[in-house]
């Protein structure tokens, strides 16, 4: 009989590792024989122990935020960086290896921190982006507009303004198109004075509209096409006048000048028009100027009530009734056309000299014994204008967290906003200016309005962007900013 004594085998301890890819492997630690001395000391292999648990947990953590990035596409806007940081946790990897656990815990929570930190830079990529794209579609290069906004939703799928931004590039060619259709009709009608030329270009302006409503060049057309028509009225009005005032026919060119001062109520020419043509009127007598005077005055024409009492004054200084009808409509037109500019302009009710004059003259519009159609709606709209000066409205700022922010309306202080990513606040109406520094860039300034009404919040971005040329003078340069 034989015996044969075999050697005992090896005490073997298996763990699981996670590697930077997410996959899992087994690693074998070998323990040595009972009564051999380990060659490691044991402070550090337990140390060493401890930190391979926490290099899994920020491996995890690595592994999140390498996906997130991923999904935001990241190589699209920050590759260079990226890679440095994944090379970073292949190191890692490199050390976990070699059961160095301490150093492969800082490796991988330095490529955490890079990670992080290019998460943190999404917004303002995403801004980037979209500043591009409208930037582009304000040069009318629809292309780049594209490339542009399709970027940002690659970062960011649902961000509203590239949303916008992207549809409005798409259709870009298109209003274009009509815009310039539309110019050349209205440089068509200065040339030929055809108002179907005018009825086209309003057309081509408003399609343009219906497809981009943010389109300012196609309002643009349209504000113009609303006053060359209004010079086309009052031209045609004061032809017809005048061509029946040199053929004695008074009535004609009364009519003729009244349509004139229809559309330019404060127009000397048509009114002094208006008044010969009264006073070369033989049959006109002065009982019928003095109805025609309390009929204009019944429809608030005060314009025309006061060349009627005029006319009468200069065929008989002593008529009592025109002397009291002419401070009158004095009075009348003076208010109505002080009401006129006044609701000209509402944000300027913000400045407390414009406040005052409007608080008087709605007084003065509800003292009045007789009240008509028109003055009661003035007086409406005085209320208004008045009531939302006191509103407030909501503002959205955004920036990049580098520029120094500011906002001042004139007669109030200046108020220091200071570096921020978004800061929202509520407002009064008003006329504001936003203005941005940071040293070794250009200073930039934005005006901007602020009106009364509606619920949505009013968004404005505002960054320095463009750095100080080093040969440049030391004189500041202040640029726009896109919204």
């Amino acid at each position: 009989l034989f015996i044969v004594l075999s050697p005992a085998p090896d005490a073997q301890r298996f763990s699981t590792i996670v590697n930077s890819d997410g996959s899992q492997s087994e690693g074998k630690t070998v323990v040595a024989p009972e009564g051999e001395q380990p060659s490691a000391k044991p402070f550090s292999e337990s140390r060493n122990e401890q930190a391979r648990g926490d290099s899994q947990d920020v491996l995890a953590d690595l592994l999140r935020e390498k996906g997130s990035l991923d999904s935001r596409q990241v190589s699209l806007w920050a590759k260079a960086e990226f890679d440095a940081a994944i090379a970073n946790a292949d190191e890692g990897d490199q050390l976990y290896s070699r059961r160095d656990f301490i150093g492969a815990q800082e490796a991988y929570e330095s490529a955490l921190n890079s990670l992080k930190g290019l998460s943190q830079r999404i917004p303002d990529v995403v801004a980037g982006f979209v500043n591009e794209g409208q930037a582009a579609i304000a040069d009318g290069k629809s292309q780049l507009a594209k490339d542009a906004f399709s970027k940002a939703l690659k970062v960011d799928p649902n961000n509203i303004s590239a949303l916008s931004g992207i549809d409005r590039a798409n259709t870009l060619d298109q209003v274009l198109q009509l815009i310039r259709d539309g110019n050349d009709d209205t440089a068509q009608f200065k040339e030929l004075d055809q108002v179907t030329l005018l009825d086209s270009a309003k057309s081509k302006f408003e399609q343009a509209l219906s497809i981009d409503a943010a389109a300012q060049a196609a309002q643009t057309g349209l504000t113009q096409i609303v006053s060359l028509r209004e010079d086309k009225s009052y031209r045609d009005a004061m032809t017809r006048g005048f061509n029946a005032l040199f053929a004695q026919r008074y009535n004609e060119a009364k009519s003729g000048f009244s349509a004139a001062l229809k559309v330019r109520p404060n127009d000397e020419t048509a009114l002094g028009a208006y008044r010969q043509s009264l006073a070369s009127d033989s049959r006109s007598s002065i009982s019928s100027l003095l109805a025609n005077a309390k009929r204009f005055e019944q429809q608030e024409e005060w314009s025309s009530a006061l060349g009627n009492y005029q006319t009468i004054l200069q065929r008989d200084p002593n008529q009592v009734s025109a002397k009291v009808g002419q401070v009158r409509s004095e009075v009348r037109l003076e208010l109505d056309q002080n009401i006129i500019s006044l609701l000209d302009d509402p944000l300027a009710v913000a400045k407390s000299d414009v406040r005052q004059k409007m608080q008087a003259a709605l007084s003065d519009a509800k003292a009045l014994r007789s009240k008509g159609a028109r003055v009661s709606e003035q007086i409406k709209s005085l209320e208004t204008v008045l009531q939302q000066a006191d509103a407030e409205v909501k503002v959205e700022f955004n920036s990049d967290a580098l520029t120094d922010i500011s906002l001042s309306r004139e007669g109030t202080r200046r108020l220091k906003l200071g570096k921020f990513t978004v800061r929202k606040l509520s407002l009064k109406p008003g006329r504001y200016v936003l203005s941005g520094s940071r040293l070794g860039y250009h200073d930039v300034r934005k005006e901007i309005e602020l009106r009364a009404g509606g619920q949505a919040i009013q968004n404005f971005y505002l960054a320095c962007t463009e750095p100080v040329a080093k040969e440049a003078a030391p004189s500041s340069r202040t640029v726009a900013a896109l919204n």
